[in-house]
């Protein structure tokens, strides 16, 4: 088959302050020596190529920041354990660990302050990962819709009740304005990447809108919204796990008003 790669950039210390990394990769006799951890690897110990992102120089935060390709069965890669997680249970995620692994310094990707460039392709995952929200939210109201007219209590369909009225068209506003943000994201960014505004305000509202949206299809389901058969509680954890990967809302907020007003703010200070 086709081979995989799994991308490394988060540490046990370093998640959102990825910069904080301390994964290094030093360049030594033609090669790469790699020493360090990542962690909440998606493919984690199932990838045949880890695209890794590691401290290539002293310089301090992004600029000393650089990207090399490791093959899995390089000598000194080993796995954590399988993460056990809420949701996410079809996606394996492991511990990647480096210990004194060599790789020749052609499989360097980007080299030390290339970590800013980066951003581009956070747009492009981002409006990726929306998607994955999106996808989410039109199920449970897709199939909340379908289970609130075939339902009946007190003699009466579900969606005779106002409350259920009131609670489904909710559902239905979140669902199609997540929808309206990535599809302008996705629009105007044509072939290239999305602008970082637009991407990062349709990931932290569509994020949202899951985990609201599967909470109501767990309320409007009833006890059956809490049971494994109808899926609608998987779709709930699976919607916290998107939130937390490809930069959380409180991230994407920081980004927002960063992108909106034109100016950096340093987290640090």
């Amino acid at each position: 088959g086709d081979a995989t790669m799994a991308v490394a950039i988060s540490e046990p210390d370093a998640g959102s302050a990825a910069t904080d990394m301390t994964t290094r990769a030093v360049r030594s006799g033609g090669k790469f020596v790699i020493n360090g951890r990542k962690r909440w690897i998606s493919n984690g110990g199932e990838a045949d190529y880890y695209l890794v992102y590691a401290r290539m120089s002293d310089a301090p935060g992004a600029k000393g920041i650089g990207a090399v390709i490791v093959e899995a069965d390089t000598p000194g890669v080993s796995f954590g354990k399988r993460e056990r997680l809420m949701g996410f249970r079809g996606i394996p995620s492991a511990d990647v660990i480096f210990e004194d692994v060599q790789v020749p310094e052609e499989n360097l990707l980007i080299g030390p302050g290339g970590f800013r460039k980066l951003f581009t392709a956070f747009s492009i995952e981002r409006l990726g990962n929306s998607t994955m929200s999106l996808a989410i939210g039109q199920a449970c109201l897709d199939r909340t819709t379908r289970y609130v007219q075939e339902r009946r209590q007190f003699g009466k369909e579900l969606i005779e009740f106002q409350l259920v009225q009131a609670a489904l068209a909710d559902m239905l506003m979140q669902v199609e304005a997540a929808r309206l943000l990535i599809y302008r994201a996705a629009a105007k960014a044509g072939r290239g990447a999305p602008d970082p505004l637009e991407a990062s305000l349709a990931k932290c509202f569509a994020n949202e809108m899951a985990k609201k949206v599967s909470d109501q299809a767990i309320q409007l389901h009833g006890g059956y919204g809490y049971a494994p058969e109808y899926e609608i509680e998987r779709f709930h954890r699976d919607a916290h796990g998107w939130a937390l990967g490809g930069g959380t809302p409180t991230m994407q907020r920081i980004r927002i008003v960063s992108q909106y007003l034109g100016r950096s703010f340093d987290q640090r200070r």
